[in-house]
């Protein structure tokens, strides 16, 4: 059986709370937008007095490693930086500590007081079958983090073990003995995903079991606008779930955008770094890039 430990460990393996802050579940973009020139997920950076270029990237936190896009390039790219910068520095014990943290709901509640009887009757029945777990065995962990759990499982992914960008990034980084570090720390990640309430969090795990198919394909469309490289589509389907200038969209991208940027530019002008975060970050008229250009830096898409 498994303990809620277990179930942490696993879900924190993925790094389910980046996951579930950048990449929510989707309404699907069903028209394709006109490719947006200058658009992709790895960029350069350079100019304004810039002694090396950085490079920015965009990430899924979770895909098959099939679905992995080429490396090579990023490998070179890591290589030639001073170090690698992720949303949370994953090569540190005490962040991935605090990350499994962050997955439980605050102040003993559970998502079973957010919902009617029939409604947490239908969530248990949608968790059993998919990844094998009673409501009751999980109902103080976040909902958000359980969507990405069920994710993460081979019916819906469609591999065994599914792995992210930052792991492999991480593992890169390691071999060319380059330092690892974070944009924010996990703790505050987890008081980003406590800013969404747990009934709107229930509501939105009980509308996947509901409908799972609407989310499973939800998912499939972000990861072909992922892996078309294009960074402003990207952030049309991230965006389309939450209403634009909501709360939920101000926390999950806005404001944290805001707080980037000059952490972004600092680590720029101390040395070379290779800066990697969740892909639905960088398009938009608020994303990094339209940023990064507005402040003077030329900006360069890199195909992988």
């Amino acid at each position: 059986m498994f303990t809620e430990k277990r179930i942490m460990h696993k879900a924190t393996r993925f790094g389910i709370i980046v996951f579930a802050i950048a990449s929510l579940p989707l309404v699907i973009f069903s028209q394709k937008a006109a490719k947006a020139p200058d658009t992709g997920l790895l960029y350069r950076i350079s100019g304004k007095g810039l002694a090396k270029p950085s490079y920015v990237f965009g990430t899924v936190h979770l895909a098959c490693p099939s679905e992995l896009l080429p490396t090579d390039k990023i490998k070179t790219m890591i290589a030639e930086s001073d170090r690698l910068v992720l949303e949370v520095d994953m090569d540190d014990p005490a962040e991935v500590a605090s990350m499994a943290r962050a997955l439980v709901l605050p102040n003993g509640k559970t998502f079973r007081d957010a919902l009617t009887p029939e409604q947490f009757a239908k969530v248990n029945e949608f968790l059993v079958a998919t990844v094998g777990l009673r409501a009751d065995m999980v109902q103080t962990l976040s909902p958000i983090a359980l969507q990405v759990l069920i994710l993460s499982n081979q019916k819906v992914s469609g591999c065994a073990k599914p792995t992210s960008y930052e792991e492999t990034l991480k593992n890169i980084a390691q071999a060319a003995k380059k330092p690892v570090e974070g944009l924010e720390t996990a703790a505050f990640q987890g008081e980003v995903l406590a800013k969404i309430p747990i009934d709107v969090q229930a509501k939105m795990l009980y509308e996947m079991a509901v409908s799972p198919e609407k989310s499973y394909q939800q998912f499939r469309e972000l990861k072909a606008a992922y892996n078309a490289q294009d960074s402003d589509l990207l952030y049309k389907v991230t965006s389309s779930q939450v209403e634009s200038g909501s709360n939920m969209q101000v926390a999950l991208l806005d404001d944290r955008n805001v707080a980037w940027l000059p952490k972004i530019e600092a680590l720029m002008k101390e040395k070379s770094s290779f800066i990697a975060f969740g892909a639905g970050h960088l398009g938009g008229e608020t994303g990094i890039i339209t940023r990064l250009r507005a402040l003077g830096y030329k900006v360069e898409a890199i195909r992988l």
